[in-house]
C-alpha cells in the first residue's frame, strides 16, 4: 500500500470546491487501504488567510492543521505593485511553520496538492524537492490546478513553475489540458483529464425526482465577485415581473465581497427581494433539499475550472445553466445537462432561464440526460478508481 501526502489550503467542513476534491480523493485512497497524511491550514475560509476571525477547523489525527500568518497580506499586496511575486503570497496561506520532520518521516510515495492560485502548490513543490533531492525518496508530485485561464492570479510565474516541476497534472477539462500544453508550453508532466464527482449516496433515486409548481431558481457558490451573484439577482428581478410566484435561493459562504452584494440588494424592488432567500454555510442536507426543490441551478460565474455544483445538481435530477466560458461550456455540453448563456450578458441570462423554466419537457430532457451521465461517470468512486489505475496504486 502507498503513502499519500495531501496538501490543500483549507479542508472540510470549510467550504471550497478545490479543497473538497483533495478531501474526496483522500477518502477514496483510505478506503482502498492506502495511508494518508493531510497538510492544511486551520482556517474556515480563504478570507481567514488575511484576517482570522472564524473559529479554527478541528480535524482528526491524520490531518495537520497549520496556523497561518495574517499580518503579511496587506504589505504583500502593497509590494506586489512593484514586485509581482508578492501577489502570489498575498493569496496565502502563509503557514507559521512547516512540519518538515513529520513530513520526511512519513516518506510519501505521492504528493497530491491543489488548487491554484493559493501558495499550496509552491509548498508542495518545496516538499517534493526536499524529498527527492535531499532525502532521495522516489516521491511523485501530482497537482490539481483547478485553473482559471482568464484570471491573472493563476498566471503567476511561481505557480506556473510548480506545475512545470510536477510529475502529473490533473486537469478537469480538455480545454485546461490544451491550454497548459499550447499556451504555457507545459509538456513534461503526465496529464490526466478527470472531472469532479459526487458521492454515490448524493444521487437521488430517479423515481424521487420532483419539480416545483412555480419557477424556483437556485444558486450555489461562494459569494465572491467572479461568481456574478448580482447579475443573477438582476435577471431574477426581470423574471419576477413576468412570473410573480418565482423564487430565487442563494446558498453559499460569506466572503469579504459579500457587503457589496448586500448593498446591491437595496437597489432591487422590495417585492422582488421578498422572494429572494439566502442560506449561508449550508449543510449537506440544506444543499440536497434546495436542489430537490428547485427548477434549475444557475451558476453565472465568469471563472470556473469545472463547476462541482453542476454535477451535484444533475445528481438530484435538476438541469443546469452556466456561462459560456470555455470550461463551463465543455462540461455542460459533454454532460448534456443544460444550457449556456453569453457570459456577463443580462438579457442572455434572463432569456436562457426563462427558456428552461417555461418548458417542462426541455428541463426534464436535460435533467435526465445529465442525471445518467453523472451516475455513470461522475462519482468519486469512479474518478478515484481511474486515478489509482493511472498512478498504479
Amino acid at each position: 500500500m502507498a503513502r499519500i501526502l495531501l496538501l490543500t489550503h483549507i479542508y472540510p467542513p470549510a467550504i471550497d470546491g478545490g479543497s473538497r476534491v483533495i478531501a474526496k480523493i483522500g477518502d477514496y485512497l483510505e478506503k482502498q487501504g492506502h495511508e494518508t497524511l493531510i497538510i492544511t491550514s486551520n482556517c474556515s475560509s480563504s478570507d481567514d488567510f488575511s484576517q482570522l476571525k472564524h473559529p479554527t477547523v478541528k480535524h482528526h489525527s491524520k490531518i495537520i492543521s497549520l496556523p497561518v500568518i495574517t499580518f503579511l497580506h496587506r504589505p504583500f499586496k502593497f509590494l506586489s505593485r512593484f514586485l509581482p511575486v508578492f501577489k502570489t503570497f498575498s493569496k496565502g496561506p502563509i503557514f507559521k511553520y512547516i512540519p518538515l520532520a513529520q513530513i520526511i518521516r512519513f516518506k510519501a510515495d505521492y504528493i497530491i496538492a491543489g488548487p491554484l492560485p493559493t501558495t499550496i502548490t509552491i509548498y508542495s513543490s518545496l516538499i517534493h524537492f526536499l524529498s527527492t533531492k535531499l532525502f532521495h525518496f522516489s516521491t511523485k508530485l501530482l497537482i490539481l490546478p483547478c485553473f482559471h485561464s482568464n484570471d491573472p492570479d493563476f498566471q503567476r510565474s511561481l505557480l506556473l513553475s510548480s506545475l512545470k516541476n510536477s510529475d502529473y497534472l490533473w486537469c478537469l477539462t480538455n480545454y485546461e489540458k490544451e491550454y497548459f500544453q499550447k499556451k504555457i508550453k507545459i509538456n513534461h508532466p503526465q496529464y490526466f483529464v478527470y472531472g469532479l464527482g459526487v458521492d454515490t449516496d448524493f444521487i437521488i433515486p430517479k423515481n424521487k425526482i420532483k419539480y416545483p409548481n412555480n419557477p424556483s431558481i437556485l444558486f450555489i457558490a461562494n459569494f465572491s465577485a467572479h461568481k456574478r451573484t448580482e447579475l443573477l439577482i438582476k435577471a431574477f428581478d426581470q423574471i419576477f415581473k413576468k412570473y410573480p410566484k418565482a423564487t430565487l435561493t442563494l446558498l453559499g459562504q460569506k466572503t469579504l465581497y459579500f457587503p457589496n452584494i448586500s448593498n446591491f440588494l437595496k437597489s432591487i424592488p422590495q417585492k422582488t427581494r421578498k422572494n429572494i432567500k439566502f442560506i449561508f454555510s449550508p449543510s449537506l442536507k440544506e444543499i440536497k433539499d434546495s436542489i430537490d426543490n428547485c427548477s434549475c441551478l444557475v451558476l453565472p460565474s465568469i471563472h470556473e475550472s469545472f463547476g462541482l455544483v453542476f454535477v451535484e445538481s444533475l445528481a438530484r435530477g435538476k438541469p443546469i445553466i452556466g456561462a459560456d466560458t470555455p470550461q463551463s461550456s465543455e462540461v455542460i455540453k459533454k454532460i448534456k445537462g443544460g444550457l449556456t448563456f453569453k457570459t456577463d450578458d443580462l438579457n442572455s441570462l434572463t432569456g436562457t432561464i426563462i427558456k428552461l423554466i417555461t418548458s417542462q419537457k426541455l428541463s426534464e430532457n436535460y435533467a435526465l440526460n445529465g442525471y445518467q451521465k453523472v451516475k455513470d461517470f461522475y462519482t468519486w468512486d469512479r474518478i478515484g478508481e481511474s486515478l489509482c489505475k493511472k498512478l498504479s496504486l
